[in-house]
């Protein structure tokens, strides 16, 4: 039980961190207002008020593996899901097999 609870608190850090980080990144095209993480499944939710838009997006990193280069942590991403047909098509395309460093604020939890 207390190992659920680390493991959640731990999940539950990184997707801070990685709101963060992606509200750097991304916020020209709006923010990024929930991320969960479930480091159990290799799961990633992020949901996004995008600009111009009324309502809330939602997409999902259904699988992922994780990679090490020497310090350097990397995550690969391999399946997608999302509230828009679109966005899932544009994941598909765009990203199935990219690989991303890790900012060291998320890899640290690892």
């Amino acid at each position: 039980m207390l190992g659920k609870i680390a493991k959640g608190m731990k999940d539950g850090a990184m997707g801070l961190a990685l709101k963060s980080f992606l509200n750097d990144k991304l916020g020209r095209y709006g923010e990024i207002v929930e991320v969960q993480i479930d480091t159990a499944n290799s799961r990633v939710q992020l949901t996004a008020l995008l600009k111009g838009e009324k309502d809330t997006v939602t997409a999902a990193i259904e699988r992922y593996e994780l990679e090490r280069n020497g310090d350097d942590r990397y995550i690969r991403l391999k399946s997608f899901s999302s509230s828009r047909e679109w966005l899932t098509v544009l994941l598909y395309d765009r990203l199935t097999d990219k690989q991303f460093k890790l900012p060291a604020a998320v890899s640290s939890f690892l």
